[in-house]
């Protein structure tokens, strides 16, 4: 069995090249995976809304909507005043978990997502 050796050489101004290229690509591919998850966020509260919810609250899931909030932030979650425009709510036994577990599905792939930009940066 023959065997080889892959040797690749560079310069620190190359490393300081790349360096400079990854600073320029990092916002764009970062706001674009905040903009992903905020999008796939506000589906997936909006699901579990609508699953939870009573007769009452059988609308609340349209309350739910996602915006970007500046270049690398974005939220999600319901419009309004809970105690004056929402009826129902969706609330079971007097809590309405649906953001959080919203957050346990889309934190995780959110974490992936970075990852995933960042090995592009590099790779």
């Amino acid at each position: 069995m023959a065997g080889f050796v892959i040797r690749e050489f560079d310069t620190i101004d190359a490393l300081a090249r790349d360096l400079r290229s990854i600073a320029v690509r990092a916002d764009k591919d970062l706001s674009k995976v905040v903009r992903r998850n905020v999008k796939e966020g506000t589906a997936q509260a909006k699901t579990l809304a609508r699953a939870g919810a009573g007769k009452h609250g059988k609308a609340y899931y349209k309350r739910i909507s996602g915006e970007m909030t500046g270049p690398l932030s974005g939220e999600f979650g319901p419009t309004g005043s809970p105690k004056t425009e929402f009826v129902g709510v969706g609330f079971r036994h007097g809590h309405n978990m649906d953001l959080p577990r919203t957050a346990d599905i889309i934190g995780p792939q959110m974490a992936g997502d970075v990852d995933d930009a960042v090995d592009k940066w590099f790779w």
